[in-house]
């Protein structure tokens, strides 16, 4: 009786790695999330058609090979399958590097389990949700600024402009040396930076049409630097340029991109107080095109064209910075106005970037993490085309005063 007892005790242990493996098993057969199996020395055992299609890769070809070469993350240092392993279960938001070299925003999740610890990610694509939900933040912003912009340019614009004339007509009576001479020196500081913040929400609301030509990103980024050579030089941050070779010419407006880039350049060299690298990258990516939504305007074809690639070239611009990142709970707020983690930034730099790229037709994705830097991509489309124009409704009486 004991020997039996002992039998069925030894019997139980081995009967729960099966039962794993026969869930896992059919959690891979039937599954729409991306899913990776990693054994406790940190090799894939096995992915899913899914994680397949979504990384562009054969499964086949990844098996046993390490898995931080499948799962690589954009931002400098992070290693998502190695911080899995730390904890029990995990959750977030991360930008993977597809096999192509293209970027993919996934929601991450991570199991651990077993004895040796085996790990279970799953990974499903944000490409989609994220662009419905900044899609729908765009249009709540532009609603809002459209009627308020209207309304600072007539409110604010023409009393800055009589507090500075008279302030500068009294400077004028004083001698320089005059201790009120100061004071009204802070006025017209003042006067002015306001008169910034006022134009930058202008821009914002109402940005210009791009006149697109063809043109280089490489000369875009060659007239930045020039024009912050003093600036890096006394920040201690050297600038890095790598240009994929025989890249042709894309459409854009040069003097619109060149503030976008004049922006983030400012942004990095404030994230490096004490010193870094600075590097530029511009190359050739192809992105899917986008599924045809359910809505459609009344201009638009019943259906698709017959022959239409379904592919979309693009030349993509990333400006990395060795600086001291951004912190992960700030990253949902990067794009919205006014909001700065600078004491004296308007909080618009970022917004009217956002807007020009997507005038371009193009788009602006931030990857960052709090003390390994931040990574900006910029994506311009090949093919000459603007984003959809938004229109102002002039009436002040109209609820939805913008719209596109």
């Amino acid at each position: 009786m004991d020997e039996a007892r002992r039998r069925r005790a030894r019997s139980k242990p081995a009967a729960a790695p099966a039962a794993s493996d026969a869930l896992i098993a059919a959690l891979f057969g039937d599954a729409d999330s991306g899913l990776v199996l990693v054994d406790a020395r940190g090799r894939v055992e096995a992915v899913n058609a899914a994680a397949a299609r979504l990384l562009s890769i054969a499964p086949g070809r990844v098996r046993r090979r390490p898995a931080a070469e499948l799962l690589r993350s954009v931002v400098a240092g992070e290693d998502p399958v190695a911080e899995a392993f730390g904890v029990a279960r995990g959750e977030r938001e991360a930008l993977l590097l597809t096999k192509p070299g293209t970027e993919l925003p996934v929601l991450l999740r991570s199991y651990r389990f077993g004895q040796p610890p085996r790990l279970l990610l799953s990974f499903r694509d944000l490409t989609q949700p994220r662009r419905m939900r900044e899609e729908l933040r765009r249009h709540e912003r532009l609603a809002t600024l459209g009627q308020l912009s209207a309304g600072v340019a007539h409110e604010i614009r023409n009393p800055l402009a009589g507090i500075g004339t008279s302030a500068q007509v009294l400077l004028r009576r004083f001698e320089p040396r005059d201790e009120r001479a100061r004071f009204v020196s802070v006025i017209l500081d003042e006067v002015s930076r306001l008169d910034r913040i006022v134009n930058s929400l202008l821009q914002y609301a109402r940005p210009r049409t791009p006149e697109l030509k063809a043109d280089s990103l490489a000369r875009c980024i060659e007239k930045v630097l020039e024009l912050q050579s003093d600036a890096l030089a006394a920040a201690r941050v050297s600038a890095q340029v790598v240009v994929a070779p025989r890249l042709g010419p894309v459409y854009i407006d040069a003097d619109l991109v060149t503030q976008v880039l004049l922006n983030l350049t400012v942004n990095a060299l404030q994230a490096m107080p004490d010193g870094g690298t600075l590097r530029f990258d511009v190359r050739a990516l192809r992105r899917r095109r986008a599924p045809r939504g359910p809505g459609r305007r009344a201009s638009d074809r019943a259906r698709l064209p017959r022959g239409l690639p379904s592919w979309v070239t693009y030349q993509q611009v990333r400006v990395s910075d060795s600086g001291v990142g951004i912190p992960r709970g700030l990253q949902s707020k990067l794009f919205d106005p006014f909001f700065s983690t600078r004491p004296q930034g308007t909080g618009l730099g970022l917004s009217i970037s956002q807007t020009i790229m997507q005038e371009h037709g193009g788009s602006i994705a931030i990857a960052s993490r709090e003390g390994r830097g931040t990574t900006v991509l910029l994506n311009f489309p090949v093919e000459k085309r603007n984003g959809e124009r938004r229109q102002l409704d002039a009436r002040p009486d109209d609820a939805h005063a913008a719209h596109r």
